[in-house]
């Protein structure tokens, strides 16, 4: 977090953006990159990938957190009239690269520490340990198969209030570790 504040790498602004949405929703990345603007409905801070976007073919829902809605406020003053939320630098009729995210991290001097697809894994880990989800909600978050068919036939549990509720803790979290961060 201190180094992607200090942004000594000097990306641009849409890919700091980009690598914090990535943070706060832990989508994977190309559900990230390839996100258009009918998907997102910000006055309900909702965001609903289709099922053909999805790993797992099915829609997903991701509850945005009030800084998830800021970046893409933000986001929107850049790129809103474009279809992508991530617009190409060099094509803005395609999705930016998927390699924008690893080579910003690279550049951060975090290669082979740190990918797109980590985001995940970090999410997960710290939201079951240091804010106490149980591991239904933030696999929920992750949009993973429910395991079995047995079970995935029968388990369609969304768990959505909580996960409302636990991205905004998540955004909360990763906010006070930051402004700890720079207080150091």
């Amino acid at each position: 977090l201190r180094d992607f504040k200090k942004n000594e790498a000097r990306l641009f602004p849409q890919t700091m953006l980009a690598m914090e949405l990535m943070m706060l929703t832990f989508v994977r990345t190309s559900e990230l990159i390839k996100a258009t603007w009918e998907e997102f409905d910000l006055e309900n801070a909702v965001w609903l990938i289709p099922a053909k976007r999805m790993k797992m073919k099915k829609d997903h829902v991701v509850p945005l957190s009030t800084r998830s809605v800021e970046i893409l406020r933000d986001l929107h003053r850049m790129n809103g009239h474009r279809r992508y939320v991530f617009p190409s630098k060099t094509n803005p009729r395609n999705p930016m690269s998927n390699n924008t995210i690893l080579a910003a991290l690279r550049r951060m001097g975090y290669s082979g520490i740190m990918t797109g697809h980590g985001f995940r894994s970090l999410a997960m880990t710290a939201i079951m340990e240091k804010l106490g989800y149980q591991f239904e909600i933030p696999d929920a978050q992750l949009a993973h198969s429910k395991g079995g068919s047995v079970r995935s036939a029968y388990d369609r549990t969304r768990y959505l209030d909580q996960r409302k509720q636990m991205m905004q803790d998540w955004a909360d979290y990763i906010e006070s570790l930051s402004v700890s961060d720079t207080k150091t």
